[in-house]
Parts: structure tokens; sequence; C-alpha cells
């Protein structure tokens, strides 16, 4: 109140006119407006690809003098310029039924974007029904086809690529790095569609005898010339026999239980189905049963890979 009344001096009345309009322009200099339209998750990209099937809403970024989002997004007006006929409404709202290309601008007043819209719809997803990995093992690369409606197969995707236990397995792009033993999927989504690979990843390990049931995923690498064998003893316990190839182009090397046990395809509730180039047999192991790992007189030089055991206990 006192420092308020300092103004009431005849002198006052003009240092306090003065102040008020400073205060106003000062507001007015502050308010936000919005200054930039953005119709990318990137400023500065000119180019749309929508892979959605089903209707789909352009979003777009209003930001105002000081580089922050508005609420403007909703006000802005769309309309194609050129190329192919799009099916848009002035709201923005998009159904990309087939492959098309077109130039389109937004508008909100006097802030103005034109962009290239490229309609890629994918109505589905085709990937590998099963990965295996090892710790140590360098990256690998994750195996998919996206379908356009026709059939054919579209290369133009903006998706996502996200592993639910990155503790196990890293996805970097569209690759996938082991971490440790354990298994969790990679989920893949372009678009409206979404689809996952079950991934699992072995335990490097010198021999399958000597581990807790904690370690239920090991893999031992071998590496064969002609004629050689390799017979390594084995737990009491099932569990599926993978052999993973270093070079999918030789013949694998033959994988025997030696022993009391035996070997199928099944066990006797589900089928599990591999990735192509990739062996594998459910096994039921006794007290004092072997593993012979062999390579024929005839074939490669030299087989690569590795023997992994999914532990059933």
């Amino acid at each position: 109140m006192n420092a308020f009344n300092l103004f009431l001096r005849p002198r006052g009345y003009i240092t306090l006119g003065a102040l008020a309009m400073v205060s106003v322009s000062s507001i007015a200099a502050f308010r936000p407006r919005p200054t930039t339209l953005l119709l990318s998750s990137h400023a500065g990209s000119d180019t749309l690809v929508i892979n959605q099937f089903r209707r789909t809403r352009l979003t777009a970024s209003v930001l105002d003098q000081y580089g922050r989002n508005t609420s403007l997004d909703t006000a802005v007006r769309y309309q194609q310029i050129s190329g192919d006929r799009l099916d848009l409404s002035p709201g923005g709202e998009l159904h990309c039924s087939d492959r098309r290309e077109a130039r389109v601008r937004a508008t909100l007043g006097k802030l103005i974007r034109q962009v290239t819209v490229r309609c890629r719809p994918v109505q589905s997803i085709e990937a590998a029904s099963w990965i295996d990995m090892v710790v140590g093992d360098s990256v690998r690369d994750l195996t998919f086809v996206a379908h356009a409606p026709d059939g054919s197969a579209e290369t133009e995707l903006r998706g996502v690529i996200t592993v639910p236990d990155g503790s196990i397995v890293a996805a970097k792009g569209t690759t996938v790095r082991a971490v440790r033993a354990g298994q969790t999927e990679a989920v893949i989504e372009v678009g409206n569609v979404k689809t996952s690979i079950p991934i699992v990843v072995y335990e490097p390990v010198a021999s399958f005898t000597g581990h807790s049931q904690n370690s239920w995923l090991m893999a031992m690498r071998v590496e064969l010339s002609r004629g050689d064998t390799i017979i390594t003893p084995l737990p009491k316990a099932a569990f599926w026999v993978t052999y993973l190839s270093k070079d999918r182009s030789n013949v694998p090397p033959t994988v025997e239980l030696l022993g009391n046990g035996s070997c199928t395809t099944g066990d006797g509730l589900r089928s599990r189905r591999v990735e192509e180039g990739v062996y594998a047999k459910y096994c039921r192991a006794q007290t004092g049963d072997r593993m012979r790992i062999a390579h024929g007189v005839i074939g490669a030089p030299r087989v690569h890979g590795t023997v992994a055991l999914r532990m059933m206990w």
C-alpha cells in the first residue's frame, strides 16, 4: 500500500501512465501466438508416408513463437492441390485404400504448409515364426514383409519395433541383439497392423551338464571337419535340441541321442514351428545318456554352428 501511494504525487501521474503503457506492451509481446505449422514429426520434412489401411487423420503441430505446442491443431484445414485423387476431408481425415501420391496444402490463418502425401497402405505383415539367438552373437535382422492390399510387398514403411523385455533383447531399427538368456518377442507395428516374433536367447556353455534348473536355455558351439565326431554328456531331463548353423548353405551335422532316452519331432502337446534352416527335435534323456554330433565324410570341408538345448526339465 505504501509503495503504491508513492505514485500519487503530482509528477507520479505521468510515471504511472508511462508504466501502464509499458506494461500493456509487454503483455502483448509475451502473449503466445501461432507462428509455425508442421505436418511431420521431423521439422522441415515435406513428405508424409501413410501406411494406415483404415481411415486416419492427418495431424499437425502448431507452435507458438517460443517453440511450444498450442491447442490449435484441430483448426488446421487441408486441401489437395495436385497429384492422384485422395479421399481427404477439409478436417484432415484420409483414407488410403491403395498406392497414391499427391500434394496437400495445410492452412491455419496466414500459416501455410505444403507436403507430399504418399499413400502406402499395409494390410498385413508376414514375419518369421520364431528366432533363436545366442548371447554374444552379432546383431540379427528381423525378417518380415509388409503386404499392400493387392498382395504386393510394400517397402516404404513408417512404424515402430519394440521389445517388451529389453534386458533380454535390445532392438535398434529393424535389428535385434541378444543381451542375456531368456524369452521375449519383437513387436512390429506398421500403420494399423501389428505382429510379433517370439525370440529365444540361449546362454553359451562349454558343457550341458552341471547346471541348475535356472539355466534352461543353453548353447554349445561346435566346429567339425569332415569325419569329425563330438560326444558330450547330457543331464537327465526333457528338452528341445536345436542346431543353429552359421552357414545355412551347409548341411547340418547329425545330432543323435545315445543311451536309453528318445527323441521325437513333437512333445505330444503341440508342434513347434521353427525358422527356415533350423532343425529341432524334442528329447527325453535318461541318466548317463550322451549326445553325438557328427559331420560326414562328404559335404562342406567344415561346419560351424551351435547345438542349443531348451530345457523343459
